[in-house]
């Protein structure tokens, strides 16, 4: 439910002897000046200057820099990372309390002393699980789709991860599985799973979000375990699962036009015929293997290479327009049903 988090710190100390690395400073190449401010004055009176001081454990961070004309103290983790030893499963309820101790007892214990209560939230990302009938790649086309309100920008990183946002707000969809694999973590034993991420990103965003006073740990704590968990599903309800299936049938339809559009442009009235024997392409290639598989089959049967070099070209070239139109699911589901499934587990499964 709750995953990274970004805190800035409030009335911290630095006891002398704190295990922390100290980038003396930025040099200005061309003047050699080495530009530097006071980080911070530790308990005993020493002052400390420097362009930042940190340091990087295996499940916290702290960052000690200039911001907004003063030293600043900033941390970050992720809580599922603090209490397992990933960040798959969500913490419970119990846990939270015990995440907030934990990082402020491992401050402590680098010799930086605060009150985490009092410890301002900059970033907050919850997410949700959803554990899914079918590979990932069959849901590509739904969220290729879709839009979040007032998301100005949208990456795709293959058919497994998805995000849009702005510099404030993120909503983010990956491959959960495939994301801890190739991070080196054990997924044996756990179901195909999509991750729904939102991420707030700034302090402002964060408080719009939980509809808070300060901002502060004491605050989220206070907002309750299932008020969160109710925002969190809120926040995907009103961008992305809003439709019915009827409703997300008629953007599929709308998708549909687009690309007969597009043919109908650029071959005249002999459009639909264009369009058929396009996707009849696309669809053999799919369903064989590929451009090498289907030419390796006109080899054995002999044909002139010539021929083959024109077939392969034009099916390459067919395969190149349809896949810039769509990235179609290899689901038996319709897309309106697999969209379905999704919004039925965002709203009413516990992963």
């Amino acid at each position: 439910m709750i995953d990274t988090i970004h805190l800035g710190l409030k009335n911290w100390t630095v006891k002398p002897g704190a295990d922390l690395e100290v980038n003396t400073g930025n040099m200005n190449y061309r003047t050699g000046e080495v530009r530097q401010t006071l980080l911070f004055k530790n308990t005993s009176g020493k002052e400390t200057y420097g362009a930042r001081a940190y340091f990087n454990k295996e499940k916290l961070g702290l960052t000690i820099k200039p911001y907004a004309g003063k030293p600043g103290a900033f941390v970050n983790f992720s809580a599922p990372n603090r209490i397992n030893t990933d960040n798959y499963y969500p913490i419970k309820e119990s846990q939270l309390s015990e995440v907030f101790e934990g990082v402020e007892n491992e401050l402590l214990e680098n010799g930086i002393e605060t009150d985490i209560q009092e410890a301002k939230l900059i970033r907050v990302d919850t997410f949700k699980n959803i554990l899914t009938d079918e590979e990932t790649e069959c849901y590509s086309r739904i969220f290729g789709l879709l839009k979040a309100n007032r998301a100005k920008n949208k990456n795709t990183y293959g058919v497994t991860g998805w995000l849009m946002g702005n510099k404030s707000t993120q909503y983010c969809v990956y491959d959960k599985i495939l994301e801890m694999r190739k991070s080196g973590h054990l997924t044996e034993g756990l179901k195909k799973t999509l991750r729904f991420e939102y991420r707030s990103l700034k302090s402002p965003s964060v408080k719009n979000f939980f509809k808070m006073d300060q901002t502060t740990v004491k605050e989220l704590k206070a907002y309750g375990w299932n008020a969160i968990r109710s925002r969190t599903i809120k926040a995907w309800k009103d961008n992305f699962f809003k439709y019915e299936i009827e409703d997300f049938e008629i953007i599929v339809e709308s998708q549909l036009r687009n690309e007969m559009e597009f043919y109908q442009a650029k071959y005249g009235r002999n459009f639909f015929s264009k369009y058929l024997k396009a996707y009849g392409a696309y669809f053999l290639a799919s369903s064989s293997g590929g451009v090498e598989v289907i030419k390796k089959a006109l080899q054995n049967m002999n044909m002139d290479r010539l021929k083959i070099y024109r077939a392969e070209r034009v099916l390459t070239e067919t395969l190149v327009e349809v896949q810039s139109l769509r990235n179609d699911s290899k689901s038996p589901q319709t897309l309106g049903e697999l969209y379905s499934e999704l919004k039925y587990k965002m709203e009413k499964v516990e992963a």
